[in-house]
């Protein structure tokens, strides 16, 4: 986005005021009141946002699927893990993991820690911790390993990616773009700038896949 909004900023001749949260925060503060014109969190928070009458389910579309992944301070270069086993090993040989307790990200990896048969053994090694720290923390050097959406540990200077878990797992984070009830002018330009096929190699660069709502 920090990318993305000066050339949508350029293209509609509009400012845009970007309100980044982790997502279980943005269907709250919609539905307290706090004005908005386009909306991106998962798609079963749009969905509660339009059936409370705070986003418009006519517009409500796929934005792009995040795979987690496992992030690493930068250092040698080393081949990014995929399989499950390989994942497996990575997390209990950490000593420090640290994951995002109130994000949709942290809700995920602890499911895949309990279904991997791991919680006895890397729970006690993982710290929750605030949006944006846990590969704060890594790149700082304070932390082993960050538990975050690709796209976080991407875009974060002096981080990598250790690992990527695979589809099969189902942790993949979803993210839908829906227009507000009341859209203000403007909206439907960045709207569709957003969702246009033209951005789907940058945003695939970034560690966001294109998918199709269920």
């Amino acid at each position: 986005m920090t990318r993305l909004i000066p050339r949508i900023e350029t293209a509609i001749g509009l400012s845009i005021s970007p309100m980044i949260d982790l997502n279980p925060a943005i269907p709250q503060r919609i539905s307290a009141g706090e004005e908005y014109d386009i909306g991106l969190t998962n798609p079963h928070y749009a969905r509660e946002l339009i059936a409370g009458g705070h986003a418009d389910g006519a517009s409500h579309r796929a934005f792009g699927r995040v795979p987690l992944a496992v992030g690493r301070k930068a250092g040698p270069e080393t081949a990014i893990l995929g399989g499950e086993q390989e994942i497996k090993a990575l997390l209990r040989a950490a000593r420090s993991i640290g994951y995002t307790g109130t994000g949709t990200s942290g809700r995920t990896y602890l499911d895949v820690v309990e279904r991997l048969g791991l919680t006895g053994v890397v729970l006690p090694r993982s710290r929750a911790m605030g949006g944006g720290e846990p590969v704060a923390s890594v790149a700082a050097g304070d932390t082993d390993l960050a538990i975050a959406p690709l796209s976080t540990i991407l875009s974060t200077p002096g981080l990598v990616p250790a690992a990527v878990f695979p589809d099969k797992l189902g942790t993949h984070i979803d993210m839908s773009i829906f227009f507000s009830a009341t859209p203000r002018s403007g909206a439907a330009a960045a709207f569709g700038f957003l969702s246009a096929s033209d951005l789907d190699d940058e945003l695939r660069a970034a560690g966001i896949l294109r998918f199709e709502l269920d």
